[in-house]
C-alpha cells in the first residue's frame, strides 16, 4: 500500500500536491518489528489520560510510572495500527511519539498524510515523517521514504518545512526526551527506542 496518495487535496495544499507524487510503497513501516499489546477489545482512549504520569522536569529522570505508560502506549498503538484501527490507534501512537519513538512517529505521519483517524494535515505528516528520519538510528525504509518525499518539495517550499521539522524535533525529538534508538536483526532490521536511564528500575521490570 502507497503511503501517499492525496490527489483530493492538491488543489489546496501545495505541499500536499507534490508529496501525492510520492508513490514508493510504505508497507514495512506498518508491519515493522515492533513490541505490541496482544490484549483484545482495548477501550477507547484520549491521548491526555494515556500518560497520567507527571512528566519529568528538564534534565530529570522519567518517573518508573511515565516510562511503563508510555511503553504501554506505545505497544497499544502499534497492535491497534497493524489491525487497521487508526481512530482507535492514534491517541496512543500520538502520546509515545511526542515522547521521542520513532516508529510511533512515522505511523503518526501516515496517519496525518492519509487521514486517517485523524484530520488530513500534510504539513503535520512531513513534520513527523522528517522527524522519524532524522538523526540517531531509524530504519532505513523511513529515511529513504522522507528523501523521496522531500526531493520533490520544490525549492521555496524546503526552508519553511526545515524549520517545522527542526522545530518539531526540539519539542518531541528523541533526545530531548532521554529516548535511545537502535537497529537490530541480521536480515530483517527492527527498530526499537528505549528510555536512556530504565536501568534504574531494572528491579520492577
Amino acid at each position: 500500500m502507497a503511503l501517499f496518495s492525496w490527489d483530493s487535496i492538491r488543489a489546496r495544499w501545495s505541499v500536499a500536491g507534490v508529496v501525492a507524487i510520492a508513490s514508493v510503497a510504505f508497507a514495512s513501516i506498518a508491519v515493522a518489528a515492533e513490541s505490541a499489546s496482544q490484549q483484545q477489545g482495548l477501550p477507547e482512549a484520549d491521548e491526555e489520560v494515556i500518560v497520567t504520569a507527571d512528566a519529568p522536569a528538564p534534565g530529570k529522570i522519567p518517573s518508573y510510572d511515565y516510562m511503563q505508560q508510555t511503553y504501554e502506549a506505545r505497544g497499544r498503538g502499534a497492535y491497534l495500527y497493524k489491525q487497521g484501527r487508526f481512530e482507535e490507534a492514534f491517541p496512543y501512537l500520538h502520546a509515545s511519539a511526542k515522547r521521542g519513538f520513532k516508529l510511533a512517529q512515522a505511523r503518526v505521519g501516515f496517519l496525518f498524510q492519509q487521514g486517517y483517524g485523524t484530520e488530513q494535515d500534510p504539513y503535520a505528516a512531513v513534520a513527523w515523517l522528517g522527524m522519524a528520519a532524522r538523526g540517531g538510528k531509524t530504519l532505513p525504509e523511513i529515511r529513504n521514504y522522507f528523501r523521496d518525499v522531500w526531493d520533490r518539495l520544490p525549492e521555496e517550499i524546503r526552508p519553511e518545512m526545515t524549520q517545522l521539522i527542526d522545530d518539531y524535533i526540539n519539542r518531541y525529538g528523541a533526545r530531548k526526551h532521554g529516548i535511545s534508538c537502535g537497529l537490530g536483526g541480521a536480515r530483517i532490521k527492527k527498530l526499537t527506542c528505549r528510555f536512556e536511564n530504565e536501568r534504574i528500575y531494572q528491579n520492577y521490570w
